[in-house]
């Protein structure tokens, strides 16, 4: 089959939740044959890689920083019609939001070829302004585009959102993100930053933008809880981003230096050894989550897992995990206190969390219903 994808979180090593599965699903689509062609906002970087898996990529050009690149490429709109009718192919799969949306929505247009549109996050308590106005953006424009499918990562955002919206029932369908399951659950070595450190760890990893580190900051509080009363416990919070001053700030403002460390930006793909130095993994949103890449990986790699509850949380962990109250720094404390207390509940909530991420949220298996959906069209 010969899939059109259109996407502006396109890499192939990338730290975010999106660039992640985007790029684990079209490595899973290439393995299982598909010819692919990707209209992008980004990654020109990957240029061998690309090569090697097969791929053809269109890097329209940009300025300026990288959140703006998706208002940018959407006015080439053009580019992807004439590309596409060069490529001719069975379906179009627009990955993201609306901005592919809107691509995918000329293309389909000009080409006559089906339109599945994939919608991955979508929140109405964004924290920034670049969020409030893509949201405002998806809920103005999505009901106006015209895809054969829409696909949602999570029932909350068709509930939510998709069906008030006026989007037709009868197009709407439930994929969930995915990971490399496989990646996470495979032994691996502890990291060498956070192994070299006396201590047991509870860890974060997530690109430290300003919703992220929100919900970051109540765990940040919780640790003053906890190391009051388990002082050899450390928090390792693992990304960059332009939140991560403020984040700094706060552990000083709450004397933690000892107890909470930054260790920066690490390669997406030593990921699985940061959580093979940890004992629990900690997961605070400052929104309605929707579904959440990060969440999936620390329970493909089998770790006790503390998450607020909101959202698609709860429908994605089950009863693999504590869930606790949203932006309440002291359920959150005590729910980690508790796993730390009972080493056999950390291992259990463990190896349940990593048998759930096995048989729903593998890379293959969302491949495998994609395929399904766009084999429906044809």
């Amino acid at each position: 089959m010969r899939i059109f994808f259109i996407t502006h979180t396109y890499s192939l090593d990338g730290s975010g939740g999106g660039e992640q599965f985007v790029s684990s699903f079209l490595q899973e689509l290439r393995r299982r044959k598909h010819e692919v062609f990707v209209f992008t906002a980004g990654g020109k970087e990957f240029a061998e890689r690309e090569r090697t898996l097969g791929l053809q990529v269109w890097h329209c050009p940009t300025v300026g920083h990288h959140a703006l690149h998706k208002f940018e490429y959407v006015l080439l709109w053009w580019k992807a019609v004439l590309l596409a009718r060069k490529f001719k192919p069975n379906v179009i799969h627009a990955q993201n939001d609306v901005f592919p949306g809107i691509i995918g929505h000329f293309v389909k247009l000009f080409s006559g070829k089906p339109l599945v549109l994939a919608v991955e996050y979508l929140s109405d308590e964004a924290v920034s302004l670049n969020l409030k106005l893509v949201f405002a953006l998806n809920k103005l424009l999505l009901p106006r585009l015209n895809p054969d499918v829409i696909v949602s990562w999570s029932h909350f955002v068709a509930e939510k959102f998709f069906v008030p919206w006026g989007i037709v029932r009868e197009k709407i369908r439930i994929v969930p993100g995915a990971i490399n399951v496989e990646e996470f659950a495979k032994k691996s070595k502890p990291h060498p930053k956070l192994a070299k450190k006396a201590g047991k760890w509870i860890v974060s990893a997530k690109p430290l933008h300003k919703t992220n580190a929100m919900g970051l900051s109540y765990i940040i509080k919780a640790m003053a809880y906890v190391v009051k009363k388990h002082p050899g416990w450390r928090y390792a919070i693992v990304g960059e981003g332009q939140s991560r001053k403020m984040l700094q700030q706060l552990v000083e403002k709450l004397g933690l230096e000892n107890s909470v460390f930054f260790f920066g930006q690490i390669p997406s793909r030593e990921i699985p050894s940061v959580y093979a130095a940890s004992q629990i993994v900690a997961h605070s949103f400052a929104f309605k989550a929707t579904t959440s890449i990060a969440l999936m990986q620390s329970m493909a790699a089998g770790k006790a897992i503390v998450a607020t509850k909101s959202g698609e949380v709860q429908p994605t962990v089950a009863d693999t995990a504590l869930l606790t109250a949203q932006k309440d720094e002291k359920s959150i404390a005590l729910a980690l206190i508790k796993l730390i207390e009972n080493p056999r509940l950390r291992k259990e909530l463990g190896l349940k969390a990593k048998r759930r991420a096995k048989q729903l949220y593998s890379i293959e298996s969302v491949a495998k219903q994609f395929e399904g959906i766009y084999k429906s069209l044809g």
